[in-house]
């Protein structure tokens, strides 16, 4: 009855015309998906930098505007659209809905969603606790930012008894009208993304709003997270559990597994009030695997480690890489990329405190080269992936490199998944 009322309120939303689809990409396909099982047609709609995507004839993409917006009632947004860009605007002033995704897929999923969000770690605790709750027998998927949207998964069947782990970014939570989350774990909060939100007050807001939407009684947050609310004149919900991040209060896991201490004790306390015990718990962390892109085993090539963290798409994340590996002989950072105006003297900080020599890529290498160029190895940049392993290689002899960027890859890649294929690639072409 509750998704039917859902689907009632999306068609109600639509009003009998086409929805608008801003944007082509994974976010704007699933929505259309949807859209389509639901019996309403919808039109795309995307920006210059969108409009070569191959999946899309040049016919359906017709240009948006005053007069556009008034075939339209309901339109469902992409992360790359910021909630102020004109056509929104455009939209909202001709009378329309308009709505991210992650909001679409709420109103039609009636199972549980668990949100997860965060500076950092938003991947690998969202794959923990689904793998948690698949091991104790509950009938859980992962969505949203770390593959699949929500959207694809509201297929007509009946997800009642489903749980929906998704990983949100500040881009899909901005303005949160629908999804409410029955739990929330929210890692980290650090400068990220800058790039995009106009100040760090409005980056932690967008994620906030996952607090103010929620539905449930079940918050775990990093320290983190907690100071930055005091910051910024929010307050956390009482029965929130706040939990240290560095190292954590009830010391580091006492047994083999890819999930780092911090991750493990947020994702167990979540866990927990799923009336899942804690040798349950355990026994899935040992049997986890971490997701592709994110720091872990080496590849060996040539006598040197080859760590792949392409997942590390801020400097928060790349010092943690950098301080993991801090003492290894001849380390070799390989590193940059988009800048995100988010500063950069932590980051070369770590740098400098872990490594012997650096490895360049991206828009961010020519300001990293001046501020790393007194390494005992030096610093130097390369224009592509292939040669940036190389070198590193031969500065490494016989040590190790590690590849955890700092930034985002827009540029010179698609996304980190295309990035760390790119460099396991490369590292490969070694041997």
């Amino acid at each position: 009855m509750e998704k039917q009322n859902g689907y009632n309120a999306i068609k109600e939303l639509a009003a009998g015309k086409k929805a608008a689809v801003f944007g082509t990409g994974v976010s704007g396909m699933a929505a259309r998906g949807l859209l389509e099982r639901l019996g309403i047609e919808s039109v795309f709609y995307a920006q210059e930098n969108s409009k070569r995507d191959g999946r899309i004839s040049g016919s359906e993409l017709e240009p948006f505007s005053e007069e556009a917006a008034k075939n339209h009632a309901l339109i469902i947004y992409s992360p790359a659209f910021r909630p102020d860009h004109e056509w929104i605007k455009i939209a909202e002033d001709a009378g329309a809905a308009a709505i991210c995704e992650p909001d679409l897929s709420a109103l039609a999923w009636d199972g549980k969603i668990i949100a997860v969000t965060g500076t950092n770690g938003k991947t690998t605790v969202t794959s923990f606790i689904t793998h948690a709750l698949k091991s104790a027998g509950f009938d859980a998927l992962s969505a949203g930012n770390i593959g699949e949207p929500l959207s694809a998964f509201c297929n007509g069947a009946d997800n009642s008894k489903k749980i929906a782990v998704c990983e949100l970014s500040s881009f899909q939570t901005f303005r949160l009208k629908y999804l409410r989350p029955d739990a929330l774990l929210w890692t980290n909060f650090a400068p990220d993304h800058l790039d995009w939100h106009k100040d760090l007050r409005e980056y932690f807001g967008a994620k906030f709003k996952l607090v103010e939407n929620l539905k449930g009684k079940m918050l775990v947050a990093g320290e983190s997270v907690a100071e930055a609310a005091k910051e910024y004149g929010r307050e956390l919900p009482c029965f929130s559990a706040v939990l240290k991040e560095c190292g954590s209060e009830r010391g580091p896991v006492p047994f083999d597994t890819s999930v780092q201490s911090k991750n493990f004790f947020m994702a167990r306390e979540l866990l927990r009030s799923f009336g899942i015990s804690d040798a349950e718990i355990e026994d899935s962390a040992r049997t986890f695997s971490l997701p592709a892109h994110r720091f872990s085993k080496p590849i060996e090539a040539r006598g040197v480690k080859f760590y792949n963290d392409s997942k590390a798409t801020n400097a928060h994340a790349a010092i943690a890489a950098l301080e993991e590996l801090k003492g290894a002989p001849n380390l070799v950072w390989l590193g940059g990329g988009k800048n995100k105006h988010c500063g950069l003297s932590e980051l070369v900080k770590a740098v400098k405190e872990s490594a012997k020599g650096a490895v360049l890529i991206g828009e961010t290498a020519e300001i990293l080269k001046n501020e790393l160029k007194t390494l005992p190895l030096g610093a130097v940049i390369k224009p592509s992936m292939e040669e940036a392993v190389k070198t590193a290689a031969e500065m490494a002899n016989g040590g190790s490199v590690l590849f955890s960027p700092g930034f985002s890859s827009f540029g010179m890649f698609s996304g980190y998944a295309d990035r760390g294929k790119s460099f396991e690639s490369a590292v490969l072409c070694l041997k």
